[in-house]
This record gives C-alpha cells, structure tokens and sequence, in this order.
C-alpha cells in the first residue's frame, strides 16, 4: 500500500489549487476586437501560453516556441495555425532562411495582449519583490522540480 503524503504536500496543493483557482478567474483585458476575434472559440491553455511567449518575445522562431512550451514542432505549428486562424498572431519567412518561420502578435491585438501579459506578470512580480534573493531562488527552482515531476508522472502513467 503506498504511503499517505505528507501534510507539507497536501499544502502545496491546496496552495497551487487557489493559485490556479485566481489565475483563471483572472479575466481578459475588455478589447472588442479580441473578443470578437475570440467568438465562436475557447482557447486551451496551450493557446494561451503561446500566445504569453509570442507577446513576452515580439517575435519568435518557431522552434523556440516548441522549446520554450516543451512541445513538439509539430504540436507548436498546430497552436499557431489556431492562434494565426483566429487573427491573433501573424507568421512570417525569414528572407535570409526561407525554412525559418517566425510569430508576432497581430497588430489588431498587441495593446490588448501586452496588457493581458502585464496582468499575469504583475502578481509575479510583486511576489518575487515579498522574498529574498535566497527565497526568490528556492521558489522557481521548487516550481521547475514541480514541472519536471508532473512531467515524469504524465511519462509513466502512459
């Protein structure tokens, strides 16, 4: 029979669960032209994070996408084709290299998305200005551990 977890773990969840809890109860910036461009879709947390890294870079490759989201070419080129679908990020060709695509977000929606951007990043912030230095260290380096393990998790229940 597996152990029971540790009450320091049943509190780390019961943490990250009001922090995801606020995170989604966080609305978009009001913009009518997003919205509208929205109507009809719900965009999965994928298209979300994309759309952050995309909006957090003004203009990325591609492949670094796929990095940055720790996903696959493939899957990040099916996100961007949504995010592109939908009039929120534009692709373009390298002249240089014409295999090499980049994505920025569209300029109907930059003012909007920055300011969805500096929502989610605020409370970041603000929460690494509350710690110290050694503090600041130890939580992303907690998160990253946290990441890797649900990865590992997800891995093996397959």
């Amino acid at each position: 029979m597996p152990s029971s977890p540790s009450a320091a773990a049943t509190e780390l969840f019961i943490a990250l669960g009001a922090v995801v809890k606020r995170l989604r109860r966080n609305p978009i910036p009001a913009d009518e032209s997003l919205r509208d461009a929205l109507a009809g879709v719900t965009p999965a947390p994928r298209h979300i994070a994309a759309l952050l890294q995309v909006a957090s870079a003004d203009r990325l490759g591609m492949g670094e996408l796929a990095e940055l989201l720790s996903v696959s070419l493939a899957t990040a080129s099916l996100v961007v084709t949504d995010l592109a679908d939908w009039g929120l990020v534009e692709r373009s060709t390298d002249e240089a290299d014409r295999r090499r695509t980049y994505v920025t977000v569209a300029s109907a929606h930059k003012a909007t998305i920055r300011a969805l951007l500096d929502s989610r990043l605020r409370p970041l912030e603000h929460t690494l200005h509350r710690l110290e230095p050694d503090e600041r260290t130890a939580f992303v380096r907690g998160l990253t551990v946290l990441a890797e393990e649900l990865d590992r998790t997800m891995e093996t229940a397959r």
